[in-house]
């Protein structure tokens, strides 16, 4: 059953402080929503810290046109969460995380039992939107899910249920990789690049000025994004690589975002 406003206003932000506590969420990464009613949720916007963040800041989102009221803009991702609440109406409150070991995980594009992974598209766009949309129909039974390159999405009847998946999902994919690093090491194989993106992207560490310097920092390591650049693809093996802390010129003025 969905919330009331006022209720969904306090539950989104006492699960902004939970996640940050339990480290499943870095900086102002990722976003919190809630439904309110068949028509309506409430989201975090964008780019405000959680420990700040204050009730009256989270924005009230139309499910079928992405229309918000107030002056704060919402999340850029506020397409998924509608997507996701227009397919489930059993679902009254989702996260998105960058969780550490879910962030790592999802850099190698791959279902875990827990969670299927949806395609990659950059973030806010419609490309993403449609990525996870697709995602979320073909596993209605599915409360767990993986963003390639980009997190994870997590779903539940309430705040304490999206707040257990997200949980459960990082203690999956904490035993998936080490269970791959153990593999790695034992085929003589060097998998680094699963380490930098779960230290960098899950803890929210890194601030690089530009494309270029982080298509150097790639270059650098032995790693599988650094493949991609020497082969002559230097934006797509930086943006899919480390998206979420470095910033991308191109991206403040794709078309595709909603």
């Amino acid at each position: 059953m969905a919330y009331s406003e006022n209720e969904a206003r306090a539950l989104v932000i006492e699960a902004g402080h939970k996640l940050l506590e339990n480290k499943l969420i870095a900086r102002t990464w990722g976003n919190i929503s809630a439904r309110i009613s068949d028509t309506e949720f409430i989201i975090t916007p964008s780019g405000m810290a959680y420990d700040t963040l204050t009730p009256d800041k989270l924005v009230r989102v139309n499910i079928g046109d992405l229309s918000y009221c107030g002056d704060v803009k919402p999340s850029s991702e506020k397409g998924i969460h509608a997507a996701a609440y227009n397919l489930r109406p059993d679902v009254n409150f989702i996260v998105h995380t960058h969780q550490h070991y879910a962030s790592a995980v999802c850099a190698d594009e791959r279902d875990t039992d827990l969670a299927p992974c949806a395609s990659y598209g950059l973030p806010g766009t419609k490309k993403l939107k449609k990525a996870m949309r697709t995602c979320i129909a073909a596993h209605p039974d599915k409360n767990a899910f993986l963003m390639a390159h980009h997190g994870a999405l997590c779903l539940g009847r309430d705040e304490a249920e999206a707040f257990d998946v997200a949980s459960a999902l990082e203690d999956e994919c904490r035993r998936l990789y080490e269970t791959r690093a153990n593999e790695g090491k034992n085929a003589g194989e060097n998998r680094p690049w699963l380490d930098d993106y779960a230290q960098i992207v899950g803890n929210g560490r890194g601030k690089i000025a530009d494309d270029a310097e982080a298509v150097e920092m790639i270059k650098a390591k032995n790693s599988a994004a650094a493949r991609y650049v020497r082969n002559g693809r230097p934006i797509s093996a930086a943006d899919a690589f480390i998206q979420h802390f470095v910033y991308i010129k191109k991206y403040s003025k794709i078309k595709d975002r909603k």
